[in-house]
């Protein structure tokens, strides 16, 4: 398995080369001779584990420890100290420092800290996985070495360094949540509760009261006074996933909530204070809404502070063969008997042409399925599920469109029916009527396919429904 990344920071040579040589059979070590160099590297590499001098010229451990802990929260935080500043060193540990060594110390005290340190930081250990120079996870339990997804890790930095409410636009299965986890975790709210509710999943009828809570009597069923999540998050983060499923009501009081900083729950005339980091999600097209009517403008207006666009995992194709072997690494780790962690170039090659409708959340489906065809050996091609295979056939791709929806369907595969859709769409130009009469079904019947397939639609290129 790869191993862990540590920044070790001291201006000392002699203390740095010490450090490489006891901690270098455990991780891969970065070195800083400075403060000022350490935070530099913070800010360009994620890393486990700190391990650095109170006492440097520049900057002190501790005002390292407060730019770890605002950069990258997650990395444990081992400080190294003379025995005069112990009451100092206890000081860090109030600030969030994992432990301290006192000077001198013997080399196998530190790397049993250093050691225990790692067990519990939550930084993954996948840092060797992209190309060389080049960390491979670009937030927190998220991958990718291509420009898109650099590009993203800096903007949900920048946002995250903030207090500004952000939404997080992206098709289902790109890691919208992971997105606003790191947003979270690497700011300035990061000690506080990140809450976490699925607007699409809670009936409508029930989304308020989970949310904003409710009084004795609000309600029948409502037996006692309960805090709504918004309570349930104060000073910390709520994170709305699926927030274009919420209905028009509902976003009239959140909008407001957002504005005012104040709550009122179910059956109660009062206001409540709070003090909340908003974070959004969906899938859907929020502009598009608007025009239509169907998501407020004026929350619209709110939401759109610093909006993050996830890209889908079909326009990173050069991300596929790394997460491929990212999620082939962690099948292989709980299930170690099957010792395989290789997958074939045939094999990356039909990934790679593959449309991944599911983005990563489908292409970790399908590489822990096809790990458990390969048994101990390679992943290759007949190991894949059928429809990744079948998608890569330019004879399907090409014949496809010509056929009725009932012939296309008898292929027996779910992804032809959602291609199919997407190619007769795109030959009428999004007009629906036209559409399905080239299909064979009736107008409804086309909608209903649509919704079934997950085939999304633009709103400024369809007709409305009469």
């Amino acid at each position: 398995m790869p191993k862990p990344h540590i920044l070790v920071v001291d201006d000392r040579p002699n203390m740095i080369h010490l450090l490489q040589k006891v901690l270098r059979a455990d991780a891969t070590i970065h070195t800083a001779a400075s403060g000022t160099e350490a935070v530099n590297i913070l800010e360009a590499r994620l890393v486990s584990a700190v391990v650095c001098d109170l006492r440097m010229p520049d900057m002190s451990g501790i005002d390292v420890l407060r730019a770890c802990k605002r950069l990258q929260p997650m990395a444990e935080f081992v400080l190294m100290t003379a025995y005069a500043s112990v009451p100092t060193a206890i000081e860090a540990m109030r600030e969030g420092a994992y432990d301290y060594v006192t000077k001198p110390f013997e080399p196998d005290n530190l790397r049993a800290v250093v050691l225990r340190a790692l067990s519990r930081a939550s930084v993954p250990s996948i840092g060797d996985v992209g190309a060389p120079g080049q960390p491979a996870e670009v937030l927190p339990g998220l991958l990718g070495k291509s420009e898109l997804m650099r590009h993203l890790g800096d903007q949900v930095r920048r946002v995250a360094a903030t207090d500004a409410t952000a939404l997080v636009l992206g098709e289902t299965g790109t890691g919208k949540e992971r997105i606003a986890r790191a947003i979270h975790e690497l700011g300035p709210r990061a000690r506080e509760r990140m809450i976490s509710v699925n607007c699409a999943a809670i009936p409508a009828e029930l989304l308020e009261s989970e949310i904003f809570g409710y009084t004795r009597g609000a309600f029948t069923g409502a037996l006692r006074d309960r805090a709504g999540l918004f309570e349930e998050a104060d000073l910390g983060t709520l994170f709305l996933d699926e927030i274009g499923d919420m209905r028009l009501s509902l976003q009239a009081k959140l909008t407001r909530a957002v504005e005012e900083r104040a709550i009122r729950r179910l059956g109660e005339s009062k206001e409540r204070t709070v003090n909340v980091r908003l974070v959004a999600a969906t899938h859907r097209n929020v502009e598009a809404m608007v025009q239509a009517g169907s998501f407020r403008e004026d929350l619209w207006y709110r939401l759109n502070v610093a909006v993050i666009r996830v890209p889908s995992l079909r326009d990173r194709p050069e991300d596929i063969e790394l997460l491929a072997m990212h999620f082939l690494r962690e099948r292989v780790a709980v299930e170690p008997q099957r010792r395989g962690e290789a997958i074939s170039r045939a094999a990356v090659d039909a990934l790679k042409a593959y449309g991944w409708p599911g983005n990563v959340r489908q292409l970790r489906s399908a590489i822990e399925r096809a790990s458990i065809e390969a048994g101990s050996g390679p992943v290759d091609v007949q190991h894949l599920p059928p429809e990744v295979t079948a998608s890569g056939s330019p004879e399907l791709g090409t014949n496809l469109v010509s056929m009725k929806w009932h012939a296309a369907i008898e292929l027996g595969r779910r992804e032809a029916g959602r291609q199919y859709l997407q190619a007769v769409l795109k030959r009428y130009s999004g007009r629906i009527a036209e559409a399905a009469v080239h299909a064979g079904v009736e107008r409804e019947s086309f909608y209903r396919l649509l919704r079934r397939y997950g085939v999304q639609l633009d709103s400024n290129a369809i007709e409305p429904e009469k």
